[in-house]
């Protein structure tokens, strides 16, 4: 992006940017990392891919006598509360909501850079306009017709209403004021007041991004609390029903605007039926037996069993993620960085992953992941290395020595929670778990009803999208920033690596950033987890990108 990047506008032109220039313009946002990590396949959930589905080793696309049917998938939580894109925070939601819905762009799973409601784009020499020219004729589920002010509108929602996702939109002109101008039905106009290196990706359907298209009219006509619950959108599948807690059906939109390579309408499926289903053995034991095609989330504890299952294929991607031990710090005695710090020294990584994850997890003690290798280090500083006696040395220090408190946790988590809570007691604190539904968990967590828990960020290809809203101050910027962490630097190295244009430049920011906040220890840093996914071996055509869960060109077999 920008005059630095050296590329001529005729090669930032849609509808595919092709991957020499896709490496050049997110050069400095990293994507390209991810590249060499995944294979095959489409899976850009944008409808307009191949259908190859090689990504579960199977070719071509499925004869006309296969087409249909539906899909029996167990999602590995207690419910599914929110599906309206700019308010979603826990990341197996939008698992589900990125088959409703589409954005202007997408990321194919090679990493190149594909129109989902946009057909073609240009962006300018400076890298601040981005100027799409919409599909025509595309449809919402209720019938009404897509155009640019649908654009405008999901846009200007998510920054007024001040949605998680407004975040990625912070150097965005005002909305009203040249940020987002109409240029007619089917062209819109995006201008931002400085370049902005992740800017690219966050117009990208993905979660936490902000350009995921929602229904002006449907808005308006069911009201917000129910649009969170049955929203309408643009993607292959439509809400029909969802029961908080008991499932959500998704049935296939008959108008949907996706065709695979060969001209054949898209999805495949009749529909897909989710149930969330918390309990991971009933989980597995459901895949294995057939009650169910396919799971988001094998629990890690049945990794093995879902390997050594006939008929059942084991799905792994690498971890865009990282997850730590959260402190609140509103609350004693996590006030105290060298408590907090102390905490982390007490922490054995290695032992934890074993125990918890079953060694499917990247033990670390920083955020960046091993994902994102343009910025990844091996030597990263040893604040937060185990090392038991300086741990006990900081705490007593902090005068934190004896300190009760709970680990907030779910069933899905609870073995996690268990493993902290064996350790932590070790290091002398009188630890207790608090188990509580998923639903009850995330109101409490977000209002700050809590000691402790583990938690992290997930499906994030570029560290800001893992950092900028987890350690931005609350009330600037940190609308995941539960931890109540609030530091003058880390703010200001927080914003100096999002207008680094140049790769170089930007890598020294973000590692800047994680030496300071290694330092700092708002999170006892814990590991990256793999990412993985099951299905019989009838689902064909689902290619797997980290994190996310598009069934537009699956199929199912027999």
């Amino acid at each position: 992006m920008g005059k630095s990047s050296n590329i001529p506008d005729a090669d930032l032109s849609g509808p595919v940017i092709d991957r020499r220039t896709t490496m050049k313009l997110l050069g400095a946002a990293g994507i390209t990392s991810l590249a060499g990590c995944t294979s095959g396949g489409s899976g850009d959930g944008s409808g307009s891919g191949d259908g190859s589905g090689k990504g579960d080793g199977t070719t071509g696309v499925p004869s006309e006598g296969q087409r249909g049917g539906r899909l029996s998938a167990g999602w590995f939580t207690g419910s599914i509360d929110v599906l309206d894109p700019p308010f979603i925070s826990v990341g197996q939601y939008f698992q589900v909501a990125a088959n409703v819905f589409n954005g202007l762009v997408t990321l194919k799973k090679d990493l190149t850079i594909q129109g989902d409601l946009a057909k073609d784009w240009t962006v300018s020499d400076d890298g601040t306009k981005f100027t799409f020219d919409l599909r025509s004729g595309v449809k919402f589920h209720d019938g009404s017709d897509f155009t640019a002010e649908d654009v405008k509108y999901t846009i200007d929602r998510t920054i007024s209403e001040e949605a998680p996702a407004a975040s990625k939109l912070e150097s965005l002109k005002a909305v009203d004021d040249g940020g987002v101008v109409v240029k007619n039905d089917h062209t819109v106009e995006l201008n931002f007041e400085e370049p902005m290196a992740p800017a690219l990706i966050y117009l990208t359907r993905g979660p936490g991004r902000a350009a995921t298209i929602v229904c002006k009219d449907a808005i308006e006509k069911m009201g917000a609390e129910q649009y969170k619950v049955k929203p309408v959108g643009t993607g292959p599948f439509k809400v029909t029903k969802h029961e908080i807690g008991s499932g959500i059906t998704l049935d296939a939109f008959d108008d949907y605007f996706g065709e695979d390579g060969e001209g054949n309408s898209l999805p495949y499926l009749d529909g897909i039926d989710i149930k969330p289903i918390p309990e991971p053995a009933t989980l597995v034991n459901a895949l294995r037996s057939g009650d169910i095609d396919f799971t988001n989330l094998v629990p890690l504890q049945n990794v093995k069993k879902i390997e050594q299952s006939r008929d059942v294929d084991k799905l792994a991607a690498p971890g865009i993620n990282w997850y730590g031990f959260a402190m609140n710090q509103r609350r004693d005695p996590f006030s105290s960085r060298k408590a907090r710090m102390g905490i982390a020294k007490s922490i054995d990584n290695e032992a934890y992953v074993n125990a918890a994850y079953f060694g499917n997890a990247l033990p670390d003690t920083g955020p960046i992941n091993k994902a994102t290798n343009w910025v990844w280090r091996d030597d990263k500083p040893t604040d937060q290395q185990y090392d038991p006696e300086a741990g006990k040395k900081l705490i007593k220090e902090a005068g934190a020595e004896g300190a009760s408190f709970h680990i907030l946790t779910t069933q899905s988590s609870l073995r996690g929670a268990k493993a902290m809570r064996q350790q932590l007691n070790k290091a002398g604190f009188d630890v207790s778990i608090e188990q509580v539904t998923s639903s009850t968990y995330w109101e409490r967590y977000e209002k700050g009803d809590y000691d402790t828990t583990i938690s992290g960020s997930v499906g994030d290809p570029d560290p800001d999208q893992s950092l900028w809203n987890f350690y931005r101050k609350p009330d600037d910027g940190g609308v995941w920033n539960w931890v109540n962490f609030e530091d003058d630097k880390t703010h200001e190295l927080l914003a100096k690596q999002r207008t680094a244009l140049e790769r170089a430049e930007r890598k020294k920011a973000l590692q800047q950033l994680e030496d300071h906040l290694i330092k700092q220890a708002p999170h006892a840093y814990l590991m990256h987890q793999e990412d993985i996914a099951a299905k019989r071996s009838t689902v064909k055509g689902f290619s797997h990108i980290p994190f996310m869960r598009n069934f537009h060109t699956t199929w199912v077999e027999g």
